[in-house]
């Protein structure tokens, strides 16, 4: 997910109606925004997972959700539509570790009996992944696949089949995908709707296939149980509910809880309280789907840690 082009619509719809608003958002990755939060540089940072509650406490921070996306596997399959081919977690776990190699295999074919699966290697096109680096689809196997935690953790680095692509952006990795026969992949919803691809069903812990819709992933977010004294950590993988979708994911703002400029930090959550409240349609023009309103409920009630230097919240909610 790429957050800057929502938080700057929404800074221009807020500005609107708020002149002399200055919130700004200079894009940055996950590593360079917590560093320069903590070197007092900005005000707020965006992560696309979030941080434990001992990381937060330990620099004196505070994050919460601002918007949800998700990931999804695709296919190039001839003849196969979006939302026709049905696959459980350890199926695809199966299918990246090689251990299902033809698209006609027997634990492929029972989820699909009215597809004419052809009897065809598997390619897998995957992106360059680092060690240690945490990916929704990482979390989602280690959840549902005991090989896959043991061997891979909650990422997606190590050793690969013969028959597997790397790739090493996400662009690169749908143009793969579409010039690549009878290939499998993932990558977040919006670019596999643009791209005419085919993504795929998944079975949820409710054992129902769904698809990656707006309110399937909506409804993992609303399913989650939301705690500020636990930091908000929650990875929405694999939530309980007959919609949620189980490869949900949500981009987190950081945040200092001692604001050294009250006024600022109080435009900065009024900003996101407007936001939350009326941003909901460009968040979805730019490919996220806006939080659930219980969902922004809690956020909400989590403001009043930011505080200034004698313990005041900066907003009053």
């Amino acid at each position: 997910m790429v957050p800057g082009p929502l938080i700057k619509a929404w800074a221009d719809t807020y500005s609107k109606r708020n002149p002399n608003s200055a919130v700004k958002y200079q894009a940055s990755s996950p590593a360079d925004g917590i560093k320069r939060l903590l070197n007092k540089e900005v005000d707020f940072s965006v992560l696309d997972m979030p941080l434990s509650n001992g990381e937060l406490k330990k620099d004196g921070l505070l994050q919460f959700p601002f918007a949800l996306g998700a990931v999804t596997p695709i296919v190039n399959l001839p003849n196969v539509y979006s939302g026709q081919l049905r696959l459980d977690a350890k199926t695809l776990g199966d299918i990246f570790f090689g251990n299902i190699k033809k698209w006609n295999d027997p634990a492929i074919a029972i989820f699909n009996p009215d597809i004419r699966l052809p009897a065809e290697d598997i390619i897998i096109i995957h992106r360059e992944s680092p060690q240690g680096l945490s990916t929704i689809i990482g979390d989602y196997l280690a959840k549902k696949h005991p090989q896959w935690k043991a061997t891979k953790g909650d990422g997606m680095a190590g050793t690969w089949p013969a028959t597997a692509i790397e790739v090493h952006d996400p662009h690169e990795n749908i143009e793969q995908i579409k010039k690549t026969p009878y290939s499998i992949g993932y990558g977040p919803v919006p670019m596999a709707l643009k791209n005419k691809l085919a993504y795929v069903q998944m079975k949820n812990m409710a054992g129902k296939f769904v698809s990656p819709s707006d309110e399937n992933i909506s409804a993992a977010a609303a399913s989650a149980t939301w705690d500020e004294s636990n930091g908000f950590d929650v990875v929405l993988t694999d939530q309980p509910g007959n919609s949620s979708w189980p490869l949900t994911m949500a981009a987190y703002v950081l945040v200092r809880k001692l604001s050294e400029h009250p006024e600022r930090g109080k435009e900065m959550l009024n900003y996101f309280k407007y936001n939350f409240r009326n941003g909901g349609l460009n968040a979805v023009q730019n490919d996220f789907v806006p939080l659930p309103p219980t969902v922004t409920a809690v956020i909400r009630s989590s403001w009043d840690k930011i505080t200034d230097a004698k313990g005041v919240p900066v907003l009053k909610d």
